[in-house]
């Protein structure tokens, strides 16, 4: 088969980052999206999701964190990228005796169990079933959310370092940063509010919902609409502060890369009057936010 290929060089940030446009800008006749699970956006071309799977086994980490675990109930939460060792880990500890439930997936999400930045579905459907959660992958943001979503302990396990950190629902560090946030914006008088172009998160309805209610507050709100959002480019702009609207995780993992406070729509509402700090609430997309 004859098959020219053209390799898309730009940054990739999840299925919510197709480059389906680009493509068909290109001339191609189809897309391949590596590394993620579709989360049913519409292309403007037929589009083949490769999911990349680690080949890590996490098995030998979980063993090695039973001792630690101290729940009867347990729900267990990933990424796409662990998602195949999910009923594994689940048998490992049912031969132990604690029983294990693994949540029907959320509105974005493809598998049971999977966690995204932008959705918590699964483990908010089984919390009142659980005692805490068992979290499987790496990094901070999923776990640290799932806590949030549930009021439930969250045990992340690493399975590259053999590492685990326990998550408790209280996490205060985190929210006396995201109190200082908020505290900040309340003084700003000019927003931007950042909307991303990438389909997965042009959320338009909802920063024009936050455009007025900012204005009807007294402020000066402008919508910035970016590809990438970058700090030293949005710099540019004479605001004292933002509120993104775009990936959900850039407020809480890059809120230091800007000189100005960066806050989420529910941070904006609390800051606006409009909603009480807790309980705490991640920023999840919904369908009326586009």
């Amino acid at each position: 088969m004859n098959v020219e290929t053209v390799v898309l060089a730009d940054s990739c940030y999840g299925a919510c980052d197709l480059a389906d446009v680009k493509a068909k800008q290109l001339g191609c006749d189809v897309l391949v999206h590596y590394g993620h699970a579709d989360m049913g956006l519409p292309t403007c071309l037929p589009t083949i999701y490769v999911e990349a799977r680690m080949l890590v086994d996490p098995l030998r980490a979980v063993k090695r964190v039973l001792p630690n675990l101290n729940f009867k109930r347990v729900g267990l939460i990933t990424t796409v990228q662990y998602i195949a060792h999910l009923q594994e880990v689940a048998k490992l500890l049912r031969s132990r005796g604690i029983k294990t439930f693994i949540g029907r997936p959320g509105p974005r999400a493809k598998y049971s169990g999977q966690l995204l930045g932008c959705d918590f579905g699964c483990a908010r459907s089984i919390a009142t079933r659980v005692d805490g959660f068992l979290y499987i992958g790496t990094g901070e943001f999923h776990p640290l959310g799932a806590t949030l979503a549930t009021g439930k302990q969250v045990l992340a396990i690493n399975p590259i370092s053999g590492g685990f950190k326990a998550f408790v629902p209280n996490v205060d560090a985190f929210l006396r940063r995201r109190k200082a946030m908020i505290a900040r914006a309340a003084a700003a008088k000019r927003f931007g509010i950042i909307v991303s172009t990438k389909p997965g998160q042009a959320r338009f309805k909802l920063a024009a919902r936050l455009v007025r209610d900012l204005r009807r507050a007294g402020k000066v709100a402008h919508v910035l609409a970016v590809d990438e959002v970058r700090p030293e480019e949005l710099g540019d702009f004479r605001l004292d502060g933002f509120i993104c609207v775009a990936c959900p995780r850039m407020p809480i993992d890059d809120a230091e890369r800007f000189e100005r406070p960066v806050l989420t729509p529910f941070e904006a509402r609390v800051m606006l009057g409009k909603a009480k700090f807790a309980p705490y609430q991640m920023d999840e997309a919904g369908k009326g936010d586009f």
